[in-house]
């Protein structure tokens, strides 16, 4: 009798030699590699991001760049992002995730270097290459589902940690280049730089195959035989696996999404609650350190070194935890404590609560909560969706959060009735309200998760489609 689909999700959940064990199992070493590309790859994508922030702070002068040129080139790379999300999530369901993935990294490497040669003064070429920058960074979640769908189902939570955790690395890491390469190499080095993961993708290319999920879900059995072998060794029951997975009857069409009303409105408000959220803190926090405590910019830098160094550890155990607790849980812990954290360091921002000293504590709990957010955002987005739609229904989650990081500084001037729609001017006395509003994003996140969202701790990807269907 045929096996359930359920049973390859069984089998990837342990690994080939514990003969039926059920707890979860440490990972091969092809399952370390996958995560290892994915890991890099994605720190140094973000990168690529981020680079723009410390080569504006060089030309911005010599250029003759007025605040509203740097807007512009700033908030390229997000439209990018947004489109980008839209058409990387439909490429990954009909070629596949590694493909896809090769994709989006020498999208970003050829415009990082193409960057390196915008002739000086040219910012309207150097905005329409970042905006092709951030068009290649908005795949950045089919690294998330590629990690994902190499792993059992009780590793799964953990694997997304350190995926999360390693992009959130790409801005420490942009930050040391500026610091100790770009005196020396110029910002066209810096761009040059940016051009280092296509070496990846080459090796990606060669040495990492296709998602064995993808595969075998779209009728590839041959080469689902083929990564299946790879990923869990030859002893494992490959052909077991294989007779229990049957092809997608049809190819998915995108109005197929609004049938998981669920998984889409959870996706997009929980996307977009934490990316407004999160960019508007961000945008705000060296510029509050430096007021509320009465402190320079230098000190303020290092106090967000220390809290981004924080916020990174807790990507990771937020990681390990959601595979203990539940995503749900670390969900709507993170994102509710977010929330009440900015409420205490608005108060105590505006001296209505303790002293203003004390400003940087739950100002850096907020912070770290926020981080971690972050992280149950990436992996949770891409578990709601059934196989055949788990592409675009994670692609238009995030392009929706993409449009927070446009909404997040902009929503942010005009409740603090600032004249500045990039940077809002930060002053003590609106702190309480904007907080209110940054809270307020994270709280939405907070409830959907509590109100709206499924748990998918411990299932195998086959039995939450399975549920779904």
């Amino acid at each position: 009798m045929a096996n359930s689909p359920s049973d390859i999700g069984a089998e990837l959940q342990f690994h080939p030699h514990t003969h039926g064990a059920t707890r979860s199992p440490p990972l091969t070493a092809n399952q370390w590699r996958v995560l290892a590309f994915c890991a890099i790859a994605g720190m140094l994508e973000t990168m690529d991001m981020y680079v723009i922030a410390f080569v504006l702070a060089v030309i911005t002068q010599p250029w003759h760049l007025s605040y509203g040129t740097s807007a512009v080139i700033l908030f390229s790379s997000g439209i990018g992002a947004v489109c980008g999300s839209f058409v990387w999530g439909h490429v990954a369901d009909r070629i596949g995730r590694k493909k896809t993935v090769i994709a989006t990294i020498f999208t970003c490497s050829a415009a990082s270097l193409a960057l390196a040669f915008v002739p000086s003064g040219n910012w309207v070429l150097l905005a329409a290459l970042r905006t092709l920058l951030g068009f290649g960074t908005g795949g950045f979640f089919i690294f998330v589902m590629l990690v994902q769908e190499f792993m059992p189902a009780g590793n799964r939570g953990f694997a997304c940690g350190v995926v999360s955790t390693a992009a959130g690395g790409g801005l420490l890491l942009g930050a040391l280049c500026a610091s100790f390469l770009m005196p020396h190499i110029g910002w066209r080095g810096m761009f040059g730089i940016g051009a280092l993961p296509a070496v990846l993708g080459l090796l990606g290319q060669f040495f990492i195959p296709e998602s064995p999920r993808w595969a075998l879900a779209h009728g590839y059995t041959d080469l689902g035989r083929r990564t299946l072998a790879w990923a869990l060794g030859p002893s494992a029951e490959i052909e077991r696996i294989v007779q229990a997975h049957g092809a997608v009857p049809q190819r998915p069409r995108w109005r197929q999404m609004l049938a998981h009303r669920r998984s889409f409105f959870s996706g997009a408000l929980i996307n977009f609650g934490v990316v407004t959220g999160y960019y508007g803190t961000v945008l705000w926090a060296p510029t509050l350190l430096s007021q509320v405590l009465g402190i320079p910019g230098s000190q303020a830098a290092k106090l967000m070194i220390g809290f981004s160094l924080a916020g990174l550890l807790c990507r990771f155990a937020t990681g390990w935890l959601s595979d203990r607790i539940g995503r749900r849980a670390c969900g709507a812990v993170a994102a509710c404590g977010t929330t009440l954290c900015l409420l205490v360091a608005g108060l105590v921002g505006h001296g209505d609560l303790f002293v203003s000293a004390l400003f940087w504590l739950p100002f850096g709990l907020a912070f770290v909560l926020a981080d971690s957010s972050f992280a149950i955002m990436a992996m949770y987005t891409s578990e709601i969706w059934p196989s055949g739609l788990r592409g675009r229904g994670s692609g238009i989650s995030y392009a929706i959060g993409s449009i927070g990081k446009i909404i997040g500084p902009l929503g942010l001037s005009v409740v603090v009735g600032s004249a500045s729609l990039i940077r809002p001017e930060a002053t003590i006395q609106s702190i309480v309200t904007a907080f209110c509003y940054l809270g307020a994003m994270f709280l939405l996140a907070g409830l959907v998760y509590v109100l709206v969202a499924r748990e998918t701790k411990g299932r195998t990807l086959e039995q939450i489609d399975q549920q779904l269907h």
